[in-house]
């Protein structure tokens, strides 16, 4: 699928959630449908509704839609307009020189143990990048959202790409720079919304040059995303944390396999990356008619792609 293209929340006196039963997106169901069991999976774009005048210490506004993955009906859809964060500390700023419009882009939704949800946002200004982290309060399933803003990045331009859940109430995440490389491991405490200094998991270094996306873990705890050297295809790849290698004693970097749709190499990145409850590794990609977003399946293997369905939203992850 050569023509993938790149992935693309104050406190209103209006503000509200709202929830919307809608239709089924499509009767076609995936091969191995038996075997789902109705699994629950979440999906989330931003909303182009709202204009919060404080980006700094204001969510973006993002749409949350809940469906069954077998049969591709959706349950609900709910609106969350922005919503102030509850860490409101300053974080660095600096004019940019070259700006055109505050844009707000959501990078990447999680689901905890405990039910709920953490989505991650990056809000551009012209006085820089602001990140924050949206999430449930209970259950997703009747979500009470309350927000963070990252803090403790020493420049204004570095923006979280991309996170998974640790023990500790902790988070990893991909950090970019303005959203493309260098990109670098760094780990926040979910309490705080703070970056932490320390590397507890001895990370490696990422190539500079190299753009990373895309986390996800499996059952048995292997870290897995998406790289794209200067070839431009995206390559999927691994790290066991117990495998580490000779002469830096830190974690490997397996590069697995190309991802590949209907026998070419994918051109662009994909949107999102994650395993379902049952051990399938799907992804969001931009559909071959550049008109929609579907979501496929991943041969971890190979890194061959099937196509299951067309998918609205831009981020997704499955009820655990």
């Amino acid at each position: 699928m050569a023509s993938l293209k790149r992935r693309q929340f104050g406190q209103l006196a209006a503000a509200s959630l709202t929830s919307t039963v809608v239709a089924g997106l499509s009767n076609k169901a995936v091969a191995q449908k038996s075997e789902l069991k109705q699994e629950i999976l979440y999906g989330v774009k931003p909303l182009s509704t709202s204009n919060n005048e404080n980006p700094e210490d204001q969510t973006p506004s993002i749409e949350l839609s809940t469906g069954e993955f077998a049969t591709g009906k959706v349950l609900s859809r709910l609106n969350r307009l922005s919503l102030f964060v509850d860490n409101p500390l300053s974080v660095p700023k600096k004019q940019r020189a070259f700006y055109i419009a505050n844009s707000k882009r959501v990078t990447k939704a999680i689901a905890l143990k405990d039910g709920s949800l953490v989505i991650s946002t990056v809000s551009s200004t012209r006085n820089g990048f602001f990140n924050h982290l949206l999430f449930t309060v209970g259950n997703a399933a009747v979500p009470v959202f309350k927000a963070k803003k990252v803090l403790g990045f020493k420049k204004s331009n570095q923006t979280v790409e991309s996170l998974l859940s640790l023990p500790n109430n902790r988070l990893l995440c991909l950090v970019g720079t303005e959203g493309v490389p260098p990109f670098s491991f760094r780990t926040i405490d979910f309490t705080t919304g703070k970056v932490l200094d320390r590397d507890d998991l001895d990370l490696p270094p990422l190539p500079l040059n190299h753009r990373f996306a895309n986390l996800c873990q499996d059952a048995k705890g292997n870290i897995f995303a998406t790289e794209i050297g200067s070839e431009g295809i995206p390559i999927l790849i691994s790290i066991n944390l117990q495998e580490k290698a000779l002469i830096t004693g830190k974690p490997k970097i397996k590069r697995l396999a190309p991802l590949i749709f209907e026998g070419r190499p994918l051109s662009n990145d994909l949107k999102d990356l994650g395993f379902s409850p049952s051990g399938q590794l799907y992804a969001v990609a931009a559909d071959t008619n550049r008109k929609s977003n579907a979501v496929f399946t991943v041969d971890v293997k190979t890194g061959r792609l099937g196509r299951v369905r067309n998918f609205e939203s831009e981020k997704f992850t499955f009820a655990l």
